[in-house]
């Protein structure tokens, strides 16, 4: 197929070019020579272009892409290209003397000039395809190379978005297995919605992140049942506040883009927290915008370092460049209190 499609350019190419030179020659012999024909002058002008794009002008163009693709020090590319112009301009020249100027051109005083200017006339002649040519060669080689870079880059960046997804800490699965482990020696009415919600939130994980983009309700159901799940081991020592305030739930995000700021809030706010624990989440979606905050109790006594909570955010930063590139996030801890600020256009 690319055989193919490579073959029809080349072939279209020439033909245009043909076609172009048997034009312009046809014009200027018509004005000049009009005791003749038009059909006798387009014979006088097709049959010298077609012989000299047989036999001159596509070995030169293809000699010449055989040394511009195999030589790469410029000077010897440079010299390769002048010995070439220079030996096909003279076979031009032997062409136009001593077989169109008698055979076509019936020896007219117009083509009769100096050896000289012919063999400048057809130097020029081989200058200008080759210049063309190799111009047209070297855009598409370019254009190629854009399109490979574009392709490796959008590859590099679907790597490392599957990577940043994997990395979303599970602990909450191991905490989660515990707590069924007591609800279920209790034999506690809860163990089945549990084991149920974690069932969802797996299949979520596995299934539903594989797509680029989920609806808002999606992204919600999620973030509940993953709350519901940390909820278990807090009982009622843990205030948690959730505001939801959303116009179109049809709208799309990328999928666990927001679980990184409440399992960041849940790992190092509310676990870490022995009084006045509380989590405040506010999910607002307004003409396409929105605006995910969250709020949580934090000890003072706690490293606030890139070691400790600066993890899942840096990983939801990376995300968020490759994804939402004009996103703000803010972040800032004080008076115990712990809060980051998410806003981008999901336009």
């Amino acid at each position: 197929m690319f055989m193919e499609k490579r073959f029809l350019r080349h072939l279209l190419f020439w033909l245009a070019y043909l076609t172009f030179e048997i034009y312009t020659e046809f014009e200027w012999m018509s004005n000049v020579f009009k005791q003749y024909s038009n059909l006798e002058v387009f014979k006088m002008a097709f049959y010298p272009e077609i012989m000299l794009l047989f036999f001159v002008k596509m070995p030169l163009v293809y000699f010449s892409f055989y040394f511009f693709k195999n030589i790469n020090k410029k000077l010897n590319l440079v010299f390769a290209l002048t010995i070439l112009l220079f030996s096909f301009s003279f076979v031009g020249f032997l062409m136009y003397k001593y077989f169109f100027l008698s055979n076509i051109y019936n020896n007219l005083e117009t083509f009769q000039s100096s050896n000289y200017q012919l063999f400048i006339n057809s130097f020029m002649d081989k200058i200008f395809i080759v210049g063309v040519t190799i111009a047209l060669k070297s855009y598409s080689i370019s254009q190629k190379l854009i399109q490979r870079e574009q392709t490796l880059i959008k590859e590099k960046v679907e790597a490392e978005l599957n990577f940043l997804k994997s990395q979303i800490n599970p602990h909450f699965l191991f905490n989660t297995l515990n707590n069924i482990y007591s609800l279920a020696r209790k034999k506690s009415d809860k163990t089945p919605d549990i084991v149920l919600k974690l069932s969802k939130l797996l299949r979520f994980v596995l299934y539903e992140t594989q797509n680029k983009k989920i609806t808002i309700e999606r992204e919600i159901q999620f973030l509940n049942d993953y709350i519901d799940l940390e909820k278990i081991r807090y009982d009622s020592r843990l205030d948690l506040k959730i505001n939801i305030k959303v116009d179109d739930f049809n709208l799309e995000i990328a999928p666990l883009l927001l679980i990184p700021m409440v399992e960041n809030a849940f790992k190092h706010g509310a676990s870490e927290t022995t009084s006045n624990t509380f989590l405040n989440i506010d999910f607002i979606v307004n003409n396409g915008k929105l605006e995910f905050s969250v709020a949580n109790s934090f000890d003072k006594k706690q490293l606030l370092d890139s070691t400790n909570i600066g993890i899942g955010l840096k990983n939801l930063k990376r995300q968020l460049e490759i994804i939402y590139p004009n996103y703000d996030l803010i972040t800032n801890n004080e008076n115990s209190i712990f809060k980051s600020i998410l806003k981008i256009d999901l336009n």
